[in-house]
């Protein structure tokens, strides 16, 4: 009985937290801005552009005040946002004679893609790297641990049968046993120090 409450507390605090995180990863992608009479607006969308830069108080994935996704029809950037929208205008200014940034709005973001996937790439590579060097560390402490137990074997004369080419087991003289424990402490000194 104590058992089936135990689960039923644990799926409860599971679906709370899987609930919470759903909740705060869509808070995360609200924008909150100040309308112009002063009421406090949420939303999914950004702001129209006659909101100015500096009443949008909550962007995602960006501070308050940072650069504008939408820019003021008519009018620079500047002009609308404040101080904040000079920054963004310096910053986001295309060059003279040039028609329009969007083919460079959408390399940017191609090759921000490219950038994210290639370190996302690498990431996984290292991780995938760094797990088989702490497989092969475990593999070699177990074979290092199985050498020593049968070195350990040999220095206090037990029986020690190994296959004959026939299959058939074959018992060690004293002679064979000091060969074998000479070439098991040799390979314990070469791979395991």
């Amino acid at each position: 009985m104590k058992r089936s409450t135990a689960h039923i507390k644990l799926a409860t605090l599971a679906a709370l937290a899987c609930l919470c995180q759903a909740t705060t990863a869509q808070a995360d992608s609200q924008w909150q801005w100040r309308d112009g009479s002063g009421r406090m607006v949420y939303s999914d969308v950004p702001p129209p552009p006659s909101v100015p830069a500096a009443s949008v108080i909550k962007a995602p994935g960006r501070f308050a005040g940072s650069l504008r996704p939408v820019e003021p029809p008519g009018g620079s950037p500047a002009a609308a946002a404040g101080p904040a929208g000079v920054a963004a205008a310096t910053q986001a200014a295309p060059a003279p004679g040039a028609k329009g940034n969007g083919n460079a709005k959408k390399e940017s973001v191609a090759s921000a893609e490219e950038a994210f996937e290639k370190r996302r790439a690498a990431q996984a590579k290292a991780e995938a790297d760094q797990a088989a060097k702490d497989l092969a560390a475990q593999e070699r402490q177990v074979r290092c641990a199985q050498s020593r137990n049968y070195a350990m074997s040999l220095q206090q004369n037990r029986r020690i049968a190994v296959s004959a080419p026939d299959g058939s087991p074959q018992q060690l003289n004293d002679d064979e046993r000091q060969a074998e424990l000479q070439r098991v402490n040799a390979t314990l000194e070469q791979n395991c120090t």
